[in-house]
Order: C-alpha cells, then sequence, then structure tokens
C-alpha cells in the first residue's frame, strides 16, 4: 500500500492512498508546486483492504482489524468527558481528494473515539465496530 503523508506545520494529513505503486506516482506528479514540498509518500508493507488508519496527536498509524481490536481492548474510559481518544478511518478503496495534495480526510468514512465510544466498546465487544460500519 502506498500512503502520501503531508505535513505542514502543526497540520498532518492523508493526500491519497493507492494499492499501485505507479498510480500513487502519477497522482504525486498532479499535487500543485506549492503542495508538493508538504507531501511524502510512503510505503506501508504487507497491508492490503480493507485496512484503518489511527490519528491520535496527529500523527498516524496503519492498522489490521486484528490491531485494531488490539488498541480498543488496550484504552480506557478516561478521567476527562470530553476526550477523544483517537479517530479511525476505515480505507477499503484507494483514496485521492479531487484537488490533489489537500486534506479531505472527512470523506472517509471515521468515528471519533471518545469517551462513551470506549465504554460502549467495553459492553459490546466488536459488536458496536460492525455497527458503525468501522468492520
Amino acid at each position: 500500500m502506498f500512503v502520501i503523508v503531508a505535513s505542514k506545520g502543526r497540520f498532518k494529513w492523508i493526500s491519497g492512498i493507492f494499492q499501485a505503486e505507479e498510480v500513487a506516482l502519477h497522482y504525486m506528479e498532479q499535487i500543485p508546486e506549492e503542495l508538493k514540498e508538504y507531501q511524502n509518500l510512503i510505503r506501508v508493507e504487507e497491508m492490503k483492504y480493507p485496512f484503518y488508519i489511527i490519528e491520535s496527536q496527529r500523527d498516524f498509524q496503519f492498522l489490521t482489524k486484528d490491531e485494531v481490536i488490539v488498541l480498543f481492548n488496550h484504552t480506557d474510559v478516561s478521567e476527562d468527558e470530553d476526550e477523544v481518544h483517537f479517530n479511525i478511518y476505515t480505507v477499503d478503496s484507494d483514496y485521492r481528494p479531487k484537488k490533489p495534495g489537500t486534506d479531505y480526510m472527512g470523506i472517509l468514512h471515521h468515528d471519533h473515539v471518545t469517551n462513551e465510544f470506549i465504554a460502549k466498546y467495553k459492553e459490546e465487544g466488536t459488536e458496536i465496530l460492525v455497527k458503525k460500519r468501522i468492520f
């Protein structure tokens, strides 16, 4: 899997996700010059669709279904009732914003994992992930 991760100051986003390297490279060529310096093409080994992106404190992790379950099993409700532990994005096909190099991650299926979400997971297990169309 090939992922274009962009970083500009304190902002970080994913500009594209591609199964084929040649498609990713072609997409990179379409990114406007003023955005190119912020883009970095990385290879995520042994990853295939569907997979999951965990965004926490402006960092990204790329996980399999089994790794997501481990993450949820090891995430506990915190003292801060407004805390968002992480955002989880479900990726089941190539992703490319209409404007190359920009942040349109919001169009990916995602959820904000809050204390309420974790509490439901502790009650229901992976069934909550199925209900929310994560799995």
